[in-house]
């Protein structure tokens, strides 16, 4: 019997398939089985898959008879003959010591599950990364149980708004034998249900603060860019209905409080492609009714949400349309900004004042839109900091503004764009020549252009 069973569902990732496939593949665990399951590709993906199924016998492949992302984990979990058993998302990729880390977790704490910390990133056309860590639990939390959570998730229902990736984990066969995910056509939310059961299901979870996995998130063709989306919402939760049948008003209330949750983000990944589509409108509407009857009925309440949340949840059961109108204002705004950031470098050429989160996203957006357009970093305090970053000079600022007196300076800083500007103006730096960047790391500038 393997330790470990991993899960590959593909279906037309052939652009991705190789980075993942060699992540699995490199795992510092060796004693483990891998079952991929295509469900028809046909760009390439699976005579790929062939390739690597040649070289590794761990590999088993086989192919599905349903375009169904639940369909074919079932089948999965069916055949799996490890001790424990991971999902491993086609277009992603695993840290090496993932499965090694998790299943030491698992033996060492008897537990149902172990689940670590993942990374969303977003890969630029310069091949840099943007990241951003998606845990369970405030880090606080983490460091307060020396970087390991144990608990019995059937007690904490608010487990349901935090923990809802499935493939962060490694999940014991013979608990997963309790549990089947949607076999509901296509390859989006299946994991809710998945994950609900598992909280309703296990005697014990640990959740350790340890990162194991990159979650990608600039597949264009993925869930979250399909107008479908909201039919697959719409199909979850009938599922998820039928889950809660004889549970407490708390469970409920987490769900709905999902629901609205990932209705707004695709109304919101609908505002960002400037288009609200008509065809979606029945599967909207039905979500809508959902929740109106879940605030009708008291399931959902003004004190359990977040600041803000509640008028957006009005706004969009008076109608959603408005809640889109409200997205389209602030992208509008957001775009002009970035519209005038755009003509002032190209009439100048930039460079950048902060080499931190800011400045590196602010970078990357430029470039996304022009290329060649920033010259350099630059900073006050050059201290220990790279000679170059994302493949530029790091210039300290005086013999920045000696080198390209004419460049447009843009400043990137959260707390210090005051401090710099007055730097700049010493050094002989016109107001026409500053410009401060305020739009922040907001990766929706980046997907407009995936949509």
């Amino acid at each position: 019997m393997p330790k470990i069973t991993v899960i590959m569902p593909s279906l037309n990732v052939a652009g991705y398939i190789r980075p993942c496939m060699e992540s699995v593949l490199a795992q510092t665990m060796q004693d483990m089985e891998i079952l991929v399951i295509d469900a028809g590709s046909e760009d390439g993906t699976w005579e790929i898959l062939q390739e690597y199924a040649a070289l590794d016998k761990r590999i088993n492949m086989m192919q599905s008879d349903r375009k169904s992302y639940g369909y074919q984990v079932n089948l999965g979990i069916s055949l799996a003959r490890g001790e424990y058993v991971g999902i491993v998302e086609t277009d992603d990729i695993i840290l090496p010591d993932m499965y090694e880390i998790l299943y030491g977790a698992a033996k060492s704490t008897k537990a149902d599950y172990v689940k670590g910390v993942a990374e969303a990133f977003i890969e630029t056309q310069r091949g840099e990364n943007i990241c951003h860590f998606i845990k369970v639990f405030p880090q606080e939390k983490y460091d307060a149980c020396d970087g390991a959570v144990e608990m019995i998730p059937s007690k904490s229902p608010e487990l349901v708004l935090n923990d809802f990736y499935l493939w962060s984990g490694i999940y014991r066969k013979e608990f997963m034998k309790n549990i089947r995910l949607n076999e509901s056509a296509g390859a989006a939310y299946q994991d809710i249900g998945f994950m609900l059961q598992a909280h309703f299901k296990a005697d014990w979870a640990v959740y350790i603060d340890r990162l194991v996995y990159r979650y990608r998130t600039d597949n264009a063709t993925s869930s979250c860019f399909n107008k479908n989306a909201f039919r697959y919402l719409v199909q979850e939760y009938e599922y998820v209905d039928q889950l809660l049948q004889e549970k407490n008003v708390e469970w409920y209330s987490v769900c709905y409080y999902k629901m609205f949750r990932q209705t707004r983000e695709r109304i919101h990944m609908m505002a960002r492609s400037g288009e609200f589509w008509k065809e979606v409108i029945p599967d909207v509407n039905a979500l809508a009714e959902k929740l109106k009857g879940a605030v009708k009925e008291d399931i959902l309440k003004k004190s359990v949400f977040d600041v803000g949340e509640w008028d957006e949840l009005t706004c969009f059961l008076e109608d959603p349309k408005k809640l889109y109108d409200v997205y389209i204002e602030s992208f509008t705004t957001k775009d002009n900004i970035l519209r005038k950031l755009l003509e002032e470098g190209k009439s100048r050429k930039v460079v950048i004042f902060g080499c931190g989160r800011w400045g590196k996203f602010c970078h990357i957006l430029l470039e996304s839109r022009v290329s060649g357009m920033v010259l350099a970093y630059c900073s006050s305090n050059i201290g220990n900091q790279e000679t170059r970053i994302q493949g530029i000079e790091v210039l300290e600022l005086g013999q920045a503004v000696r080198k390209y007196p004419n460049a447009q300076y843009i400043i990137a800083s959260k707390f210090h764009a005051g401090e710099m500007r007055e730097q700049l103006k010493a050094l002989g730096m016109q107001d026409g020549q500053i410009t401060e960047y305020t739009l922040g790391v907001d990766t929706d500038l980046l997907h407009a252009q995936m949509l």
